[in-house]
């Protein structure tokens, strides 16, 4: 070959790798901005998973039927149910076990996920002279429709809707709340449970072992529902711990950081006839005493849940069943119900698959024919 050609060669050659060069840190920086918001949603404030931004501000107060999400059984501790978000009729988690299993009076069920933190904070309160048991814990769907309808029947809709849960709604149906009562027995539900010695410990130390009160005082515009000193939630003992650090409520923090559910404007249609359920709640008036009037007693209303075995095993992920004047179920997305983890993902798969298209064609030296 003649040497002015071998030359033309090399030179070719040299500003093809040049090209290269030049083009390799703009792929690169392709994939950084396309794969960023995906790299930014893998750790959580806890370390628990998945983050989400906020789907938009906290929404307002009002009665809805929209399927929750996440919302799967092993995201027990990320699911918010509120008076808008619920879980379906067939949410029924599966390794619910006695609560005496933690050495605590009281009965009923809990999530197996819970039963060591219930246990350490049973024995801490103990020790300190504020012994705690179990008023209530898992509720079904079904028993949820027969507590608020007692409600309503005895209150009146608009009452009942300030302190018992729609079915669905409840915090009851997913395991992981217990409504407590002094060790020695009696109502939580009769006076303010708050003040008594047992009350007083669980509010100042209860985040300690993962649980959080729901319904705080003084913050119903935010919770939706009247304050219940007895009423706490089981989030892990890290997320517990950021939730009481944030000063948010638990539905503040949930909405704020995992919620992926889309909540669209109030239509301002009427909500179905049938009425959902929750726990009974402090006294929003003289009418609220269980005594007071006919109609089912916090006690009566919190039985224990029935024996997993009495139902049929459940699905191992809830399926997806609203009210039928739900919305199709949310996904929780940026465009189009399209979830951010699916978005992010997808862009980032096809800003790669962009950069390989652009290096195969430098290799090749097809780089100048193609531009």
């Amino acid at each position: 070959m003649p040497l002015s050609s071998r030359r033309r060669g090399r030179g070719a050659a040299r500003r093809r790798r040049g090209l290269q060069l030049s083009i390799a840190p703009l792929a690169l920086a392709c994939l950084l901005l396309a794969g960023g918001p995906l790299l930014a949603s893998v750790a959580s404030p806890d370390g628990a998973g998945p983050a989400a931004r906020a789907m938009g501000p906290l929404p307002a107060c009002r009665y809805d039927d929209i399927l929750t999400s996440p919302r799967a059984y092993r995201q027990w501790d990320h699911t918010l149910v509120d008076t808008i978000l619920m879980v379906p009729r067939t949410y029924v988690p599966p390794d619910l076990v006695p609560v005496s299993e933690a050495g605590i009076e009281g009965s009923g069920k809990i999530r197996l996920v819970m039963i060591d933190d219930l246990k350490a904070m049973a024995d801490a309160a103990r020790q300190a002279g504020a012994g705690i048991g179990v008023q209530s814990a898992y509720r079904s769907y079904e028993q949820q429709v027969k507590t608020f309808q007692g409600y309503v029947a005895r209150d009146g809709r608009a009452e009942a809707l300030k302190f018992s849960a729609r079915p669905g709604h409840s915090e009851h149906q997913l395991g992981v709340a217990i409504d407590f009562r002094s060790e020695s027995g009696g109502s939580p539900f009769e006076g303010d449970w708050g003040e008594t010695k047992a009350g007083q410990w669980m509010a100042a130390n209860a985040w300690k072992y993962g649980f959080v009160m729901s319904y705080p005082k003084g913050k119903r515009s935010v919770t939706c529902y009247v304050y219940e000193s007895w009423h706490f939630r089981y989030l892990g003992r890290d997320l517990a711990k950021a939730v009481h650090d944030s000063g948010l409520t638990v539905r503040e923090y949930l909405w704020a950081n995992y919620t992926t559910a889309i909540v669209p404007p109030p239509s301002g249609e009427p909500l179905p006839t049938y009425a959902p359920t929750e726990q009974p709640s402090p006294s929003p008036g003289p009418s609220e005493s269980p005594a007071a009037s006919p109609g089912p007693s916090p006690t009566t209303a919190h039985s224990p849940a029935p024996s997993p075995s009495a139902a049929p095993s459940p699905p191992l992920e809830p399926s997806a069943e609203p009210s039928p004047s739900a919305p199709p179920p949310p996904g929780g997305g940026l465009v189009g119900g399209v979830a951010p983890g699916v978005a992010a993902a997808t862009i980032a798969g096809l800003a790669t698959l962009a950069a390989a298209v652009l290096l195969l064609l430098l290799r090749r030296g097809r780089f100048g024919a193609v531009l």
